[in-house]
């Protein structure tokens, strides 16, 4: 098992290919950029931009994601990049909610295994 700092996309190069080369599907709540990293595993980054709101509400949209996101990990193809960027309209959903729209924008990525 790795750590979780191999897990997570940190330098700026690696969110900029992601944003630049890889794909995207959006949903009510989460916009999810991905592309294929050719390792073994899969790094993840959790986005709030100042759109979303304060730092407790972008804070909140970051606990959300990630906590969604541990939800499904386990059923993701190994080898991807992804970046989960919040949407303004986080601010009013639920835990349910926000696992939804994420469970739903993966199933379009075509990234379960």
């Amino acid at each position: 098992m790795r750590d979780n700092s191999e897990l997570t996309l940190r330098k700026q190069k690696d969110f900029s290919r992601v944003y630049k080369k890889g794909k995207s599907k959006g949903s009510k709540y989460v916009v999810v950029l991905y592309r294929k990293n050719n390792l073994g595993y899969t790094r993840t980054a959790f986005v709030s931009s100042k759109k979303v709101g304060n730092s407790v509400q972008r804070n909140r949209s970051r606990r959300l994601m990630r906590e969604s996101w541990y939800s499904v990990n386990n059923k993701i193809k190994e080898g991807y990049d992804i970046v989960f960027v919040a949407r303004n309209s986080i601010n009013d959903a639920g835990m349910n909610d926000v696992l939804r729209s994420l469970y739903g924008t993966l199933k379009t990525c075509d990234l379960f295994k």
